[in-house]
C-alpha cells in the first residue's frame, strides 16, 4: 500500500496537467489501479522544502496547512520533492491529509 501510495504521488510531478495520469516522471506508463486512486489534481500541493518544518521528533509543519503531519505517516517521495494531498473546500476548510511524501535516503 505505501508503494502504491508513494507511487501515485509521482503522478503529479508532471508539467502537463493532461498527462499527469498517464505517465510517471520517468516517462514510464502508470497502471490503470493507480489512476483510479482517490486523490485528484486538485488534492496535490507540490512544495518547496522552505515549506516543510520539521517540528519535533514526531511533526512536521507544512505551510498552508493547518494541521501538524505525523513523522511516521511520511512516504518516500518518488521524484525527491516535497507532496502533500489533502483537498481544500471552500465552506468546511480543509480535509484531512490523503498522502504527505519526503524526500528519503534508504
Amino acid at each position: 500500500m505505501r508503494r502504491a501510495l508513494a507511487a501515485f504521488g509521482a503522478i503529479l510531478a508532471l508539467a502537463a496537467p493532461a498527462s499527469a495520469h498517464d505517465y510517471w516522471a520517468d516517462g514510464k506508463p502508470i497502471p490503470n489501479w493507480v489512476k483510479a486512486s482517490c486523490c485528484g489534481p486538485a488534492d496535490a500541493h507540490h512544495l518547496r522544502p522552505d515549506q516543510v518544518h520539521r517540528v519535533s521528533d514526531d511533526y512536521y509543519e507544512v505551510d498552508g496547512y493547518h494541521r501538524r503531519v505525523p513523522v511516521s505517516q511520511a512516504l518516500p517521495s518518488q521524484d525527491g520533492d516535497y507532496w502533500i494531498f489533502y483537498r481544500d473546500d471552500r465552506s468546511d476548510g480543509q480535509s484531512g491529509m490523503y498522502c504527505f511524501f519526503v524526500p528519503m535516503d534508504f
